[in-house]
């Protein structure tokens, strides 16, 4: 039930354009962190180059700033109410400027992943709560409150597709240096502007921080993040690296199983340091109320349908397609465009719309966007359908992020609304974690088990191929060219070789599409499981 304690003071008395002045502070803010996110991507042909790195280094860069951020932004929004917003969001901005530093003038892969990209994570649990717990402080009318979360999520679709391209330019006109430099100076700006935001009150009384909470809750975290991730890699029951394994199985399930047991452990603590210091982590209210939870699955869902079309859209369209990075930008262009559109319109020309209703249109727009996906999908290309997945995809993410933010703040009182950006922010990465490891499953397990089985029922094939490809762990999602570099290194007779490339092809496109299939599956059910709780009435109306 929605608690209705009176809020605290907010010195908030800019009036017209000029009270939208922090908002525009803080959308710069959350810009930059999706640009770190997403820019490292592009950098990984110049790293493995200047610096040396493996293709695993860049795995586990590009792993290590989720982990840091999604394991550390719980006790990050805590912090803001022992520090004060406006500090912890200063504080965030100058551990990314710093962190983008190191990454520009680091000659060392192992600096720049322990150092650069650990900071660069450290920073986001910082700044990324401290945006989302401005707005709930700064903007307390409703409707300017919908505003504002609208224009984050629309900063979100603006940033995945412009960081690329920006830093895709600048890696491409100089190097991977510039790039990250680019970055220091742009969260030194951020930091700057932080001196001119509009201040949230701190609390009166005193809060004690939450020390082994904040340990529990990084170390259940992480392990449950990193083992979900793994999943592809590792495989879930049975080994895929004979090297990898606790006692004859993939240490993935163990892995999660053991964060979610810290977890569990973190909910007893938190429950009776509350009760002692009348304020924790994760404050009973987040665990009590029904709404704010529905609140949560929606910050997850938007980034679990998000990774779910990068990991098989971007992917198949770059490895098989053959698309330029120029191509991938205009099919990120319509996702981008059409989150902008409905981030920005949803809270002002659909308020008479409940939010209950809104989530379930955005989830149905997603189930459509997995449907476009797998229709447009063809063997060694995608047709004019697929651009619907595209389309749908960042219309269906708009509304849903114009909304979740608001069903979570709307459920607790002021101080805990304010708060809960920390875990908000830790269901997004959560959320898009499950999705990589789940659809990444369907379709490398899917993958493996049609090359196998249709080499094996094959008339062409050898038997010699036949056993030598059912030897092979697992078959990796991969373009062509690097198809040929695997049978060339695992099969003996070349005459099959023309022939496991096709088998390959239609396996790759199969699972591709069933990918897509168990995605729409999941937004269907989710439909119907995941907003029993929120209001069926508006929460973007302005206050009378």
């Amino acid at each position: 039930m929605k608690n209705t304690s009176r809020p605290e003071h907010i010195s908030n008395d800019r009036k017209g354009i000029a009270k939208w002045f922090s908002l525009a502070v803080l959308l710069i803010a959350q810009i930059g962190t999706m640009g770190d996110n997403s820019g490292l991507s592009v950098a990984t042909e110049s790293l493995i180059s200047e610096l040396g790195a493996s293709v695993s280094d860049i795995a586990f860069a590009n792993a290590m700033y989720p982990m840091i951020a999604g394991a550390c932004m719980v006790a990050g929004g805590m912090l803001g109410l022992i520090w004060g917003w406006k500090r912890l969001f200063q504080v965030g901005a100058l551990l990314l400027c710093t962190s983008e530093i190191i990454a520009s003038y680091t000659d060392s892969i192992q600096v720049f992943i322990f150092i650069a990209r650990v900071l660069s994570g450290f920073g986001a649990s910082f700044l990324i709560p401290a945006v989302l717990g401005l707005i709930a402080g700064i903007y307390t009318d409703k409707k300017d409150r919908a505003i504002a979360f609208g224009a984050v999520a629309a900063a979100l679709g603006l940033a995945n597709t412009g960081a690329p391209l920006i830093f895709g330019l600048l890696i491409d006109r100089f190097n991977y240096r510039v790039a990250f430099e680019f970055l220091a100076v742009w969260f030194g700006i951020v930091f700057l502007l932080g001196f001119f935001l509009d201040k949230v009150e701190n609390q009166k009384e005193k809060i004690s921080f939450d020390f082994i909470g904040s340990i529990l809750a990084s170390t259940g975290l992480i392990s449950f993040i990193f083992g979900l991730l793994k999943i592809p890699e590792w495989g879930v029951l049975s080994p895929l690296l004979p090297n990898i394994h606790i006692l004859g199985i993939s240490p993935t399930l163990p892995l999660v199983a053991f964060g979610i047991a810290v977890l569990f452990i973190l909910i007893k603590w938190e429950e009776k340091f509350e009760i002692k210091n009348g304020s924790c982590l994760v404050p009973k209210s987040f665990i009590s109320s029904p709404q704010l939870k529905d609140g949560l699955y929606m910050c997850g869902i938007v980034f679990f349908v998000l990774g779910a079309y990068i990991l098989i859209g971007i992917t198949y369209c770059q490895l098989v397609a053959g698309y330029s990075a120029t191509d991938t930008a205009m099919l990120l262009s319509v996702f981008s465009i059409a989150m902008l559109f409905t981030s920005l319109i949803t809270p002002t020309k659909f308020a008479n719309i409940s939010s209950r209703k809104l989530c379930i249109i955005g989830i149905y727009l997603c189930f459509f966007a997995a449907l476009s996906g797998a229709l447009g999908t063809e063997t060694d290309s995608v047709n004019v359908i697929f651009y619907g997945s595209s389309l749908f995809t960042g219309l269906g993410c708009g509304i849903i992020a114009s909304q979740a933010s608001l069903i979570v703040t709307a459920a607790v009182n002021q101080r805990d609304a304010i708060q809960s950006g920390g875990v908000q922010a830790t269901s997004r990465n959560i959320g898009q974690t499950i999705g990589i490891a789940v659809l990444g499953s369907v379709l490398m397990f899917s993958l493996t088990s049609t090359v196998k089985s249709d080499t094996e029922n094959s008339e062409i094939i050898s038997s010699q191929t036949k056993e030598q490809i059912e030897d092979i762990s697992y078959i990796p999602f991969s373009s062509d060219k690097d198809f040929y570099t695997l049978i060339s290194e695992n099969i003996t007779q070349e005459k099959d070789y023309p022939e496991l490339v096709n088998i390959n092809k239609e396996a790759r496109k199969s699972s591709a599409q069933l990918s897509w299939l168990v995605l729409s599956i999941i937004c269907l059910i989710s439909t119907f499981t995941l907003t029993k709780n929120i209001p069926d009435y508006s929460l973007s109306k302005r206050k009378s």
